[in-house]
């Protein structure tokens, strides 16, 4: 008999999720013989309901949510061993894996494309005492991504995390790092360093077109010291998926990767798909192929 537990955040898109419960759970009661519902109230909720599902062999489990809520889930799956599959419907501010798997982002088109015969494996990074689904941050997007409300989002989407990025790219500073690769060890000045494991950031779904979420590598890019100052500049090239052959970024194609802060700075912000990140330093690395998710196969 299949099992399938479905992990609802009632909070995610304004309150959102819970219009489609009931369409969700019919979908799947399609195919599974068992549909399991749990509501998270809050931090490592659905991060637990994973990892207990994934260890209680249920076959699938699905949440509803935005990137913070799949990202809790797959860290649950992880810690259960990956023995699972898993699903969502994305119903967030960015929506950013889903962006990266061609799910549609209206949630009932989502609902309805789920099938058994959409299932891709995909790469997982591991970072820390912790999973990642698309990016790590340090530098100055990790603290714009903290400062914006929960009202924000709701009433201006991702426009709320352009709006706080364009005032903090004015009083930021660049950092000193000691990054260290399977090919590459060196000390560079950033304000921002990301690790990326799809083509997509912060809705920019051209931003590293050369990336896939399943070729086994993630990318490593140090924006350069002035990018700053040529802002106006770099967003055409963010925009139109150029800024990976352009002067305001050095670019790396890794399969690990160690990131020291070489700079004195206290509580020094991280960010892990979308929430708050772990302390420096950073130890990364790409797990290939081992997540089984429902999207739709590569095109």
């Amino acid at each position: 008999m299949s099992r399938c537990l479905v992990i609802i955040n009632p909070v995610s898109g304004g309150g959102a999720a819970r219009r489609y419960v009931m369409e969700l759970e019919w979908k799947l009661s399609t195919l599974f013989d068992t549909i399991e519902v749990k509501f998270t109230a809050g931090d490592g909720d659905a991060t637990r309901f994973a990892r207990e599902a994934t260890e209680a062999g249920f076959n699938a489990v699905f949440c509803m949510g935005g990137d913070g809520t799949v990202s809790e889930t797959v860290n649950g799956i992880a810690q259960g061993g990956f023995n699972t599959n898993f699903g969502f419907i994305p119903v967030g501010t960015v929506n950013d894996m889903a962006r990266a798997l061609n799910i549609p982002r209206r949630p009932l088109e989502a609902i309805r494309a789920l099938s058994h015969d959409n299932i891709r494996s995909i790469d997982i990074g591991h970072c820390n005492d912790r999973y990642f689904c698309n990016n790590v941050a340090a530098g100055v997007i990790p603290k714009v991504v903290e400062e914006v409300s929960p009202k924000e989002k709701q009433i201006l989407g991702p426009l709320a995390y352009f709006l706080r990025a364009g005032q903090a790219l004015f009083t930021t500073k660049d950092y000193t790092y000691h990054i260290v690769t399977e090919d590459h060890d060196f000390v560079c000045k950033s304000p921002l360093v990301l690790a990326l494991l799809t083509n997509v950031v912060s809705s920019f779904e051209r931003f590293m077109p050369s990336a896939s979420v399943d070729d086994g590598y993630m990318r490593i890019i140090i924006f350069k010291e002035y990018f700053i100052m040529d802002i106006l500049s770099v967003l055409p090239l963010i925009m139109s998926g150029s800024i990976y052959n352009s002067r305001y970024a050095t670019i790396l194609k890794v399969q690990q990767a160690r990131i020291e802060l070489l700079s004195d700075v206290e509580n020094f912000p991280t960010n892990i798909d979308g929430d708050k990140g772990p302390c420096m330093p950073l130890d990364m690395k790409v797990l290939p192929g081992v997540l089984r998710v429902y999207a739709p196969t590569k095109k």
